[in-house]
């Protein structure tokens, strides 16, 4: 595999910025890396147009730190200031949200960025608080969809809770969950759409939705009997009836019911029925596949059939200029299929197929080599697989069938893994039977989720729906190689074997020829295929060192709040994650701090076994002439045996001269009976600042003084209470001073009130 050097965006954002509050200083430095500076504090000399989407970035990140700006001047502003300061709320609301409402959708990552802390909402008033992101928990059904064109195709994903729809966007990678699964979700909500950042934390499935996170999980109901229920319906607008009943029945319970038949080797089929014409309220225009299953439904149910009796759905209707030839959902029971105009074997079959669990089947395309270098990959890529090129109606790739358990499970027809150099045989790909019908290897393992990739060797005859591969000459003299890997995933592809070719068409490893892959040392060479099988020779070589990117951690993960010329250490941390045959690796750390800073490592270079791990700290120091505002640092961590191995992980430090301070009572006068609240407020930078210490002082009108502390919250608030006494406590005017510290940072708010 080509190797690439991971590198963490770098991020600008600090403490509560975390999200992506910036500065107009901080927003300059974000513009000149998105033009490709690579110093952050420098100027660039001729730097270059940002892209649409960098340039919506740079537009969110300034909306949020105007309205941010707003937001503290009209809590802290008068009855009469509010008036106007509202206007320009609603304004600059309306805009930001425009803007976000396209970012969740091209980068939800950069959404979750900016989203604004819960807390800062509070005081707005509730048009504002409305019509901002949300920061959520929610729990609910999950409904996962293919839209399928002709050339291209979008995996969507969805939750129903509490009578409504959400459509999921994820930071990291999107789930491998089928339809139906029970999920919680935590992310931020705009609208009807939520931002869910990475990690296993921020979504969770129940195991008995139908979703198994073990690696050979097999996907739920895909043998026996699948009861499918045809309902074919045109519009208002369009009541035209392309097929009729019988011509339907005969394509889906006849031809695909016959390919599932076939492909599973006997262990599943299709039975049910086809009803309809109905004509639905709505316009052909539409192009809602959700609206068309709910007019459906209650179309059919109204005409007495009985839904319950089918776990499969299947809409059919004349065809519409929605840019989609059909829509599956991925899993689910019942599963759902919508047919736009396209009553054929691959485009019926191919959506049935999302709803027993099956992906695209692509290809992957590197070029001059088979896998390598610069790599690209085509959704429809693969020659043979009905979910795979148009046109096509062969059988599913190994790897799709072994996770519906039509291969290597139970009593489906063997699948061998090949751990020991041999020769192994094959039976025909497209036959029933007990012998093996695909080979399976080792490729790799991710060194962060632990799930494997595999290589599948297949051989194809011109038998049943596969006989369409008599006519290609280089499938009928060799084998046919894919990747997969383990559990549900995209990352399933065909694989080139001459790829000095431009043509998929020759895909296969054809005898004669072998395989080679260095970076596990094995090789996959065909000694002889035929319509009875074929003999495959597996060899293992020493095993090779694996290089990966190592993991490094950062402590504190939050921004730093310092004054000029003080010091911050942080904790780095780092694991080995290379593999195989590697000895321990020396890695070399180095800080990428401002000009005029000052880094300092314990060890700059921590030796590490494999697996292993190690730390050493860290010492950052400001110049004492260093302005107030926000400075960027990055540490690297480089493999000394080859530093492309490589990860980088950001840090910022704001640099504060002193703490802005506000404190008020929350009545201007008091008796005797009653407890006096005095709450103040921390702010830095136009910004609330949490952790900060906050020392209470009042003093009476006859010259006694009571003291208290109290540490500022996520809101930059530290709160004083007081319950007076007759006996002890004067009439009069009582000062309170509010003294704030943060690592060496002060400020200082008075206010009064009166005792009566």
């Amino acid at each position: 595999m080509k190797r690439r050097a991971k590198t963490a965006t770098v991020s600008f954002l600090f403490a509560f910025l975390i999200t992506g509050l910036i500065s107009p200083a901080l927003l300059s430095s974000a513009t000149r890396l998105v033009a490709g500076t690579a110093n952050a504090q420098s100027q660039s000399s001729n730097p270059q147009v940002p892209s649409e989407n960098e340039a919506r970035r740079i537009l969110a990140r300034d909306l949020t730190t105007q309205f941010v700006e707003l937001g503290t001047r009209y809590q802290l502003a008068g009855k009469a200031e509010r008036a106007v300061l509202k206007a320009d709320l609603r304004d600059i609301t309306a805009k930001r949200r425009e803007i976000l409402a396209e970012l969740i959708e091209s980068d939800p990552g950069e959404l979750l960025r900016v989203a604004l802390p819960d807390d800062l909402s509070a005081g707005l008033p509730f048009s504002i608080r409305d019509s901002i992101e949300q920061r959520i928990e929610i729990h609910g059904e999950l409904e996962t969809l293919y839209q399928c064109g002709e050339q291209d195709a979008r995996l969507s994903y969805f939750i129903n809770t509490d009578g409504e729809r959400l459509s999921l966007h994820f930071a990291g990678d999107p789930p491998g969950m089928q339809t139906g699964a029970l999920i919680r979700v935590r992310g931020v909500r705009l609208g009807d759409a939520v931002a869910v950042p990475p990690g296993r934390e921020n979504l969770s499935a129940s195991e008995s939705a139908g979703f198994g996170t073990m690696a050979m999980a097999i996907a739920p109901y895909t043998f026996g009997e699948q009861k499918v229920l045809v309902l074919l319906v045109n519009f208002q607008d369009k009541t035209t009836q392309p097929w009729t009943a019988d011509q339907v029945r005969s394509l889906v319970f006849g031809s695909v019911n016959n390919f599932y038949k076939e492909s599973s080797y006997q262990q599943t089929w299709l039975t049910g029925d086809v009803f309809g014409w109905y004509t639905l309220p709505i316009s052909s225009a539409s192009c809602d596949q959700t609206t068309i299953a709910t007019y459906a439904k209650q179309a059919a149910t109204a005409a007495g059939v009985n839904l319950s009796a089918y776990n499969r759905y299947v809409y059919a209707f004349p065809t519409l200029s929605c840019g989609w030839t059909g829509w599956g959902t991925y899993g689910g029971n019942p599963s759902q299929a919508w047919i736009n105009g396209s009553m054929s074997l691959r485009t019926v079959a191919h959506e049935l197929g999302h709803g027993f669990g099956l992906y695209h089947a692509r290809s992957l395309d590197c070029g001059s080599q088979v896998i390598g270098g610069t790599c690209s990959y085509a959704e429809y890529g693969d020659i043979l697989d009905i979910l795979g090129q148009a046109g096509v109606t062969g059988h599913s790739h190994a790897n799709q069938k072994e996770r519906l358990g039509w291969l290597g499970y139970g009593t489906s027809p063997g699948l061998t893994t090949v751990q020991a150099s041999g020769t192994y045989w094959i039976d025909p790909y497209e036959t029933a039977g007990t012998n093996p019908k695909a080979l399976k290897i080792l490729k790799s393992t991710d060194p962060t989720t632990g799930k494997k990739t595999w290589y599948y060797v297949e051989l194809r005859r011109p038998v049943g729906f596969d006989s369409f591969v008599s006519s290609n000459t280089s499938v009928m003299n060799g084998v046919i190689v894919h990747t997969g890997t383990e559990g549900y995933s995209v990352d399933d592809y065909i694989l080139d074997m001459t790829p000095e070719t431009s043509s998929f068409n020759d895909a296969a490893l054809s005898v004669g020829r072998s395989y080679n892959d260095p970076n596990i040392s094995v090789t996959i060479t065909p000694l002889s295929v035929g319509d009875t099988g074929a003999s495959v020779s597996i060899s293992f070589g020493p095993q090779p060192c694996v290089r990966a990117n190592p993991s490094m951690s950062l402590s504190p993960s939050v921004s730093q709040w310092v004054a000029a010329g003080s010091t911050t250490t942080y904790q780095v941390s780092l694991t080995n994650n290379d593999s195989g045959g590697c000895t321990a690796s020396n890695f070399n750390l180095q800080a990428n701090v401002p000009s005029g800073w000052t880094a300092v490592f314990a060890s700059p270079s921590l030796n590490i076994g494999l697996s292993g791990n190690a730390a050493t700290t860290l010492t950052v120091t400001s110049p004492s002439s260093a302005m107030d505002g926000f400075y960027d640092l990055a540490v690297t961590a480089a493999n000394g045996s080859d530093s492309s191995y490589s990860a980088t992980i950001p840090a910022t430090c704001a640099v504060v001269s002193s703490l802005a301070v506000a404190a008020s009572s929350n009545q201007p006068s008091y008796t005797r009976t009653q407890t006096a609240t005095v709450t103040a407020t921390v702010n830095a930078l136009g910004l609330p600042v949490s952790g900060a210490a906050v020392n209470f002082a009042m003093t009476k009108s006859n010259g006694g003084v009571v003291q208290g502390a109290a540490t500022t919250g996520t809101n930059g608030k530290a709160v004083f209470t007081y319950r007076f006494n007759k006996k002890q406590d004067p009439v009069g005017t009582y000062r309170i001073s509010a003294n704030s510290t943060l690592k060496g940072i002060v400020g200082n708010a008075v206010t009064s009130f009166v005792v009566q």
